[in-house]
């Protein structure tokens, strides 16, 4: 599918309502995931998005204690979630200040946002719905390695986000 408009994908959105995503009660499966990884890679931030056609709904946080925390979202336009739902892989920044793609959000400009690595998190049906991410304020790389276990935080997320589609 074309990057620029899987977004809109109609069967993408609703895979998203049919694994009830925006519901309250997923940051209970997820926010620990999200804690766990902050804490493995030593960073305050950990997050697992739904990134929808408009927004981006946070279903699961740690270390969000500002307004994004508390509205559980952003604009999709501010998201760097986006990118790697629409790459459909790894998202990478090591300083966000320089990144062409995220250096005029103002999650860069105004929130400190730095360093960031996110993983698309695939459904068994294909579609890309959000991301696992791990972020924070300071310039940081992420090697290989590193990639890999972030990718193992997804896969968990996943098998607990997929195993709410017999519930």
């Amino acid at each position: 599918m074309d990057p620029a408009t899987i977004l809109d994908d109609h069967a993408r959105l609703q895979e998203i309502v049919d694994l009830d995503l925006l519901s309250d009660d997923v940051d209970l499966i997820l926010n620990e995931l999200a804690a766990e990884a902050a804490a493995h890679f030593d960073l305050p931030l950990g997050f697992v998005s739904v990134v929808l056609d408009e927004t981006q709904h946070l279903a699961a946080q740690h270390g969000l204690d500002n307004y994004i925390g508390a509205s559980r979202g952003t604009p999709v336009e501010w998201s760097y979630c986006q990118y790697s739902v629409r790459q459909r892989d790894a998202f990478v920044v090591e300083d966000s200040s320089e990144h062409e793609l995220v250096k005029e959000s103002p999650i860069t400009k105004y929130d400190g946002l730095r360093c960031y690595a996110g993983i698309p998190l695939i459904t068994t049906k294909g579609h890309a719905i959000g991301s696992f991410c791990v972020a924070g304020a300071e310039h940081r790389s992420f090697d290989d390695e590193e990639i890999e276990e972030l990718r193992g935080y997804a896969g968990r997320a996943m098998e607990r986000i997929e195993a709410r589609r017999s519930v």
